[in-house]
């Protein structure tokens, strides 16, 4: 190789090495003793609660009642969520510190992710009127905000996952919070014990910080803490913006934007409501995250109404298999989810007829007695407004118009030596009453027919299920709820409450639940005769019904499934009650509320 050669080569390098010392001369300035700017914010990203463009906020029916704040059909009222990891370490505040604590943040939403900041926007009204945000399918983003508070730190776990750093509720009475994993103090691995924790005392504020083509929106979130939060290199931290009526972020109408975020040690802040940033003071920035707006995917189909309401007198759940195959007059039926009300024992048997009274004396009443006698109703619906169920009749009378007199609107005990006819449910005893929940309600099979004492007929007495569940009672002298059915042949899980079908939440223990019984009919389960103990029941029947219906059970806010009624009904007579055979009808009715 010459010496020309050589010597051009060397020269070469010199120049080489000078321009990489003037660069670095260049960005030594932005190196403080407390912090690097170089250092970026690692690991960053923005999840956005809905992609969906500013103008769009309504469900696919075209309406905002599916479209909340914070919720993924509504761009208007956008939440954030943006997650990063420091590089520099902000925690040694002792003597000789060499760093300063975090106590201001800045996200600033542009449509590039370097130079001249404009807010992104499409809506092309925005210069000729900074006021308007929304237009015919456009809009400007704007940080739209009313008295933001943060999530207080005792609320921490309300809202946050400490173990996760997942949110899990949306607060109505917060607007943001600033989160930190703790094990990222130390030296973090995959093995770590993972814990969030709310870093607290921040100050939210917006501002518009723009210096080319101002849409006129602000367009900045600060973040300003005085007491400040150190942070160890390399934790990670959130800091989420919640959405609410009165505080949110409009998304753009198209396109990408981009969001600056920074770190500062020292804000000047005597004006509290506009904080003062001075880039000098960066700790980790000079980075961004993106993202980008889309029209959401619209998807139209429909859920037609569906009712299933069935009223008999034998409940199949009580019935061994070989009495279901006969009653259903299909040979080899098996048990299902909330199968049907039949309406008797036997395809041939006078369907959803009841006799009442003295079984030893052809069906008569007596004035030493209360006779009853029961049949049954269910109803499924996909109602999601609930349901209502009603009856309509009158009271027991014979062909020349003599008349039991009915009970009344109000619920009376049964009586004996006077006229009564009434009814009530037989679902739920004591604090079933009182305190319904998820299994509310159950209906109580109970009957008044231990030998010598055949005070209640149905037409179901013979069922595998009644029979072993009055053997349990009288061995037990306990009521329902302990003694379930469990008779070998039929679907014990209908009486356990432990479903069959783990997925199908029709495999329950028969129950009123979620309909809630009427006062005056709720307390049809228990003693008609003071042979069986205290009497503890009460009936009406409100003649009126028979033109106008009177709800028995109801509730407006959810869909009922297999729901189950056990309809009782109570007789007494007068030693002055005129001979003759006396005959209702009780219709039932049921109304889903769509």
């Amino acid at each position: 190789m010459s010496t020309n050669k050589l010597t051009s080569i060397v020269r070469r390098g010199t120049m080489l090495g000078a321009a990489f010392a003037i660069i670095a001369s260049a960005f030594a300035p932005a190196a403080s003793t407390f912090a690097d700017s170089l250092n970026p914010l690692t690991d960053r990203s923005l999840t956005l609660s809905s992609s969906a463009p500013g103008w769009d906020d309504k469900d696919g029916s075209g309406n905002t009642l599916y479209a909340p704040p914070n919720s993924g059909a509504n761009g208007r009222q956008s939440g954030n969520t943006f997650a990063f990891k420091v590089s520099t370490n902000s925690t040694d505040t002792g003597p000789g510190a060499t760093s300063l604590p975090i106590t201001g943040m800045t996200f600033q939403y542009c449509t590039t992710p370097a130079g001249l900041c404009r807010a992104p926007g499409d809506n092309l009204a925005h210069a000729a009127n900074s006021a308007t945000t929304i237009a015919a399918e456009t809009s400007d983003l704007e940080v739209v905000t009313s008295d933001p508070t943060e999530v207080a730190p005792g609320a921490f776990g309300t809202y946050v996952d400490a173990a996760t750093g997942a949110v899990k509720a949306i607060p109505t009475a917060a607007n943001f919070v600033v989160y930190y994993m703790t094990s990222d103090n130390g030296t973090p691995t995959v093995f770590d014990d993972d814990t969030w924790a709310p870093s607290s005392g921040w100050v939210m504020t917006t501002k518009e910080e723009q210096n080319s083509d101002t849409t006129g929106k602000d367009n900045q979130i600060n973040l300003v803490n005085e007491d400040g939060q150190g942070f160890a290199a390399g934790t990670s931290v959130k800091v989420v913006f919640f959405a609410t009526g009165t505080n949110y972020i409009t998304n753009p109408g198209s396109g990408a934007f981009f969001v600056k975020i920074n770190t500062y040690h020292t804000v000047d802040n005597d004006d509290a409501e506009a904080p003062a940033f001075d880039l000098d003071n960066v700790i980790d920035g000079g980075v961004t995250v993106a993202n980008v707006m889309n029209l959401s995917i619209q998807i139209t189909t429909k859920v037609l109404e569906t009712m299933e309401f069935s009223v008999g007198t034998v409940d199949p759940n009580t019935l061994s298999n070989a009495q279901l195959a006969t009653a259903t007059g299909v040979p080899g039926a098996a048990h299902t989810p909330c199968g049907r009300i039949l309406m008797g024992m036997d395809p041939d048997d006078a369907k959803n007829t009841l006799s009442m009274g003295d079984q030893d004396g052809e069906f008569s009443l007596s004035t030493e007695r209360t006779y009853s006698t029961h049949s049954y109703w269910r109803l499924s619906s996909n109602s999601s407004a609930g349901a209502t169920v009603y009856y309509s009749g009158n009271t027991l009378s014979n062909t020349v118009g003599d008349k039991i007199e009915a009970n009344g609107e109000e619920a009376d005990v049964p009586a004996l030596g006077a006229e009564q006819f009434g009814i009530a449910m037989a679902n739920g005893t004591g604090a079933d009453l009182d305190a319904p929940n998820s299994v509310g309600y159950k209906v109580n099979y109970k009957t008044e027919t231990a030998a010598g004492k055949l005070y209640e007929y149905g037409a179901d007495d013979n069922a595998a299920g009644l029979a072993a569940y009055r053997a349990n009672i009288a061995a037990n002298l306990v009521d329902a709820g302990a003694n379930p059915i469990t008779t070998t042949g039929l679907d014990a899980s209908m009486f356990t409450g432990t479903p069959a079908a783990a997925d199908n939440a029709s495999y329950h223990f028969p129950q009123l639940y979620p309909l809630v019984p009427q006062a005056e009919y709720a307390a049809g389960a228990g003693n008609v005769n003071s042979d069986y103990g205290t009497i503890d029941t009460a009936f009406a029947f409100d003649e009126t019904s028979q033109q106008i219906p009177v709800a028995l059970a109801t509730q407006s806010d959810q869909v009922v499934d297999c729901v189950t009624a056990k309809m009782r009904y109570i007789a007494n007579i007068a030693a002055t009650t005129p001979a003759g055979i006396y005959t209702t009808k009780v219709n039932y009715i049921a109304a889903p509320q769509y």
